[in-house]
């Protein structure tokens, strides 16, 4: 369900419907209100009422499927049987505003509210118990931050703890986490900051860094739905809204809990107009980088990690904790020419690669591209190819068709020494290697 404010252009009568689509149960969960259950039949959700504080039997009711609210503890207008309405005019009756003025207070806290989907997936654990690899972690559960030695961990991070508290969307994801580990005896249990994903949670502590369940992705819906901030981690992504005093940011937030569930989200990422990477300094982000521009054309990723360069990721930087381990260069950007010439050679050498000895048994490669896109660049290749013989274990020769989209135009070498013009040209879906 939407939960911006309605889109430039719109008919005032139509605006207004816009802002009363704002979901309810998101409102009930900014002013601090929890189900007292399940839903009921019809997607009720009983709430103590938010307009009598000392109310012990629920008797507010949100009714999803219609987005309206009921208090049956009030006083019913004539001819009704509750008292109740729709998200602006609880935000009347809340605030004592008129129209014009609740349906900015809608708009104002539309940005930064979870949604429906985010305050349910996955459920609270009661004592419940997951298997996650060769760990089995036992009465598991979850509870809103307030646990004094956890606040102080996360502020020792680096973040804002007032900023966190300020965000409905950043608590519905971040909590505290109870739970045993089964085979260690321990009358007390162990707890954790819990960070929700699709799939389980990821725990942090002083003491310990895993996760309870699976590793899913975190999604956190912006205004701005074509564009799209990556982060690696969620520790990274506080410290973002930290380091740029945000409880929000405008673009859809990815975080990806690990950076090798980078490959599942890639189906969404390429649908993006605009993708604002922020992942680690380290090898491994570096190749996702790298992956990343393969994928969509490399002026569609914008790299951030500049801003953090000499550090590890963006935590490390907001703390100035030095890297425990040398960092690896930074990978040089894709060249123009690689992204528009129409012919190119890529050559496996003969030769290993000079340098470390983890380096021994591997070839060397390169690609060589054609300054001009006629036949002229085509014949430059072709006296190159000749000129290097036998220094090559392997070449073919590429001619870009549209796009990313290229067919080969001949090869050789991997126990094929004679050159090999395709009889029906192979087309392939893929980035020229650098």
């Amino acid at each position: 369900m939407q939960l911006t404010s309605h889109a430039p252009g719109l008919s005032p009568k139509a605006a207004q419907a816009a802002d009363k689509r704002i979901p309810l149960r998101s409102i009930m969960a900014k002013l601090g209100h929890v189900p007292a259950g399940p839903p009921a039949a019809g997607g009720n959700y009983y709430y103590t009422s938010p307009f009598r504080p000392d109310e012990r039997t629920p008797s507010f009711v949100v009714c999803e499927p219609k987005n309206v609210w009921s208090d049956f503890g009030g006083t019913p207008k004539p001819g009704k049987k509750a008292d109740g309405g729709d998200v602006l005019e609880l935000i009347m009756r809340l605030t004592g505003f008129d129209t014009g003025r609740a349906r900015l207070v809608l708009r104002a806290w539309a940005a930064d509210l979870a949604t429906p989907a985010e305050l349910a997936l996955p459920a609270a654990p009661t004592g419940e118990t997951f298997v996650t690899g060769k760990v089995t972690f036992t009465d598991v559960r979850l509870e809103p931050l307030a646990m004094k030695r956890l606040v102080e961990y996360l502020t020792s991070r680096g973040i804002n703890w007032p900023l966190v508290q300020r965000s409905n969307r950043t608590q519905a994801h971040l909590q505290q986490i109870f739970y045993h580990i089964a085979g260690k005896p321990r009358q007390q249990p162990y707890f954790g900051l819990g960070w929700k994903t699709s799939a389980g949670w990821e725990v942090r502590s002083k003491g310990f860094q895993g996760t309870i369940g699976g590793k899913g992705l975190t999604w956190l819906l912006g205004q701005k739905r074509d564009e799209v901030r990556v982060f690696e981690g969620f520790m990274d992504y506080l410290s973002a809204l930290t380091y740029y005093n945000q409880t929000y940011f405008e673009e859809t937030v990815l975080i990806l809990n690990s950076v090798g569930m980078l490959t599942e989200a890639l189906p969404t990422l390429m649908e993006a107009r605009l993708v604002h990477w922020f992942g680690d300094n380290d090898l491994a982000g570096e190749r996702a980088l790298w992956l990343l521009r393969q994928s969509l054309t490399p002026s569609r990723v914008k790299a951030y990690n500049e801003l953090y360069r000499g550090y590890k990721d963006f935590n490390d930087f907001l703390t100035k904790t030095p890297p425990t381990k040398p960092l690896p260069p930074r990978r040089a950007e894709p060249s123009k020419l690689s992204q528009t010439a129409r012919y190119w050679l890529y050559v496996e050498f003969n030769e290993r690669a000079p340098g470390t000895p983890a380096a021994d048994g591997k070839k060397r490669k390169c690609s060589f591209y054609s300054w001009t896109n006629d036949a002229t660049g085509l014949e430059y290749l072709l006296v190159l190819r000749n000129r290097l013989g036998y220094q090559m274990s392997y070449y073919r020769l590429c001619e870009r068709t549209s796009g990313r989209d290229y067919k080969i135009l001949e090869w050789a070498g991997l126990h094929q020494p004679v050159p090999q013009t395709p009889k029906s040209i192979s087309h392939v879906h893929m980035q020229p290697e650098e």
